[in-house]
């Protein structure tokens, strides 16, 4: 269908999207028997190779499988973005056409964006076929991404400048996990920037029991801006350092010496001039950069308008943690729904805060929010609410996006409150717990030598494999020491008196011995 010389598809109806051939400009006095020659050579950057549609290959048939299997994750549920009424957009499309445009005007566009950007923009099949998916095939999918980036571009670019990155490297993200936080690809890659573990090591993210940084935005975002940085301080060119940051420098430095090899020449630092000597997957990773950095430019004239999130950037504020505390606490605290938490808060694996004295948590809520947690932030640090258990069904967080898979549940953790007596150690107490000592010691701040004192509370976090109560709650028990008292341990649990000795059937005597066993909660 043809509406003032643009091609709109109906949504709901097949359609075939032509495949132009390459159009190559050569000179009239170029001898007519090079032709063919010439034709053969340039052919694989104008046509994917017969191995795209393998699973290691990055093109547009896996990039739409992913994005499908995208919408079926959580993280990108409807009910988290908001759908727009009416029957016309705000481009003065109606709703259910699909614009689509000749080659010469997407090439004019991206032109157009090359001008603005450091980067060598280029339009040939490989980029129209990017162009498609994103424009045509997974609408929805592009849709919620471009409401995604009203949270997530800001705090690129902040990273990015930082470190005197070229901001539109902020597409990338998408590129990498469809702006997904918590997308895990099956090699371990974490993250909105893909982050190994090896590679984010390097950067700074921690990745332990309690914290997974490659989930966090914030600090995966600086490490992100840092690496290409980097990158482009060896190779000088920003599709290079792209190539580099997908496969690696040793692949980039292995197809420069291949390039190098074949035309005789010691020149061959360009993106392109090696495209054909890079593995795989990276051949249609900067063309599918550069369809993202088009549609994300070009949105509007495609008909796609962003479905915002529940959250935007602006509405969000980040509280420093002081002590221990448990996504459960935080929401029973401030009446934030804990799915929020979980939401604005990927990096915490197991739904809890470590955090102490030597180490403050940070903590992402919505910005109305703020005022109740700086008025009741004591109240979070009580030992008898926060010993509470998280509930039932916290999992890590993943979901699937460009070749990745969940990852296994975490069981759900327990947090204790452990008030250290006379002559206990940090490895005492972990190994009363069945904890590692790195465990205890990031969760309550420890320095690296391990250094307590007696009276001081640490939190313990153990995973609960046994049996349930109906009350949710395990009961809990204290083994006497030497010289303890009933106060002692009431108060160590701020339980009362009469309650302890209710639980234990202790007379009105109250004598207990060294070594006996009794019940600390209900």
């Amino acid at each position: 269908m043809l509406i003032g010389g643009v091609s709109f598809v109906p949504m709901n109806l097949p359609y075939t999207f032509p495949v132009p051939p390459v159009t190559i400009r050569i000179p009239y006095a170029l001898p007519g028997l090079l032709l063919p020659l010439l034709l053969l050579l340039l052919a694989p950057i104008g046509r994917p190779a017969a191995a795209a549609s393998a699973p290691d290959v990055f093109s547009s048939a896996s990039l739409s499988a992913s994005l499908d299997s995208l919408m079926q994750a959580s993280y990108f549920s409807d009910e988290h973005f908001a759908v727009p009424s009416g029957t016309e957009t705000r481009s003065g499309f109606p709703l259910q056409f699909v614009p689509q445009y000749s080659d010469s005007v997407y090439a004019a566009r991206i032109e157009a964006l090359n001008r603005k950007t450091p980067f060598n923009l280029t339009y040939n099949n490989h980029v129209k076929g990017f162009i498609r998916v994103y424009a045509v095939d997974k609408r929805i999918a592009t849709t919620k991404i471009l409401g995604l980036t009203r949270i997530y571009f800001p705090m690129f670019e902040a990273a990015l400048a930082r470190h005197n990155v070229p901001a539109d490297m902020k597409y990338l993200a998408i590129v990498e996990s469809a702006l997904n936080p918590t997308a895990v690809s099956r090699a371990g890659a974490k993250g909105l920037w893909q982050f190994m573990y090896g590679t984010g090591s390097r950067y700074g993210l921690e990745s332990s029991s309690f914290i997974e940084d490659r989930f966090n935005p914030r600090k995966a975002s600086d490490a992100a801006a840092r690496h290409l940085r980097d990158l482009y301080n060896i190779y000088g060119d920003w599709f290079l350092a792209l190539a580099a940051y997908n496969s690696g420098p040793g692949n980039v430095n292995k197809a420069i010496r291949k390039a190098r090899a074949a035309s005789g020449s010691s020149g061959n630092r360009d993106y392109w001039t090696i495209w054909r000597y890079l593995p795989a997957e990276t051949r249609g990773y900067v063309p599918a950069f550069i369809a993202v950095h088009y549609i994300m430019n070009y949105h509007r004239e495609h008909n796609l308008e962003p479905l915002l999130p529940g959250f935007l950037y602006r509405d969000i504020e980040s509280v420093e943690v002081r002590r221990p505390v448990s996504f459960e606490r935080v929401s029973l605290t401030l009446g934030l729904p804990i799915e929020d938490l979980r939401f604005l808060n990927p990096q915490y694996k197991i739904g809890f805060v470590p955090a102490g004295n030597t180490a403050k948590g940070e903590l992402r809520i919505p910005e109305q929010y703020a005022r109740v947690f700086s008025d009741r932030e004591n109240d979070l640090y009580d030992p008898v609410v926060t010993a509470l258990d998280i509930p039932e069904g916290i999992t890590d967080t993943a979901e699937v996006v460009p070749d990745v898979s969940p990852l296994q549940p975490s069981p759900p953790a327990r947090i204790t409150t452990h008030r250290v007596a006379k002559g206990e150690t940090a490895a005492s107490i972990a190994r009363r717990y069945g904890i590692s000592i790195r465990e205890l010691a990031e969760l309550n701040g420890l320095g690296g030598r391990m250094l307590i004192q007696r009276g001081q509370r640490l939190s313990i976090a153990t995973t609960d494999t046994g049996s349930r109560k109906n009350s949710g709650r395990d009961v809990r028990y204290h083994r006497v020491r030497r010289g303890e008292t009933l106060s002692d341990i009431a108060s160590e649990y701020r339980i009362s008196v009469r309650r302890l000795a209710e639980w234990n059937r202790i007379s009105n005597k109250k004598i207990i011995r060294t070594g006996q066993k009794l019940r600390v909660s209900p």
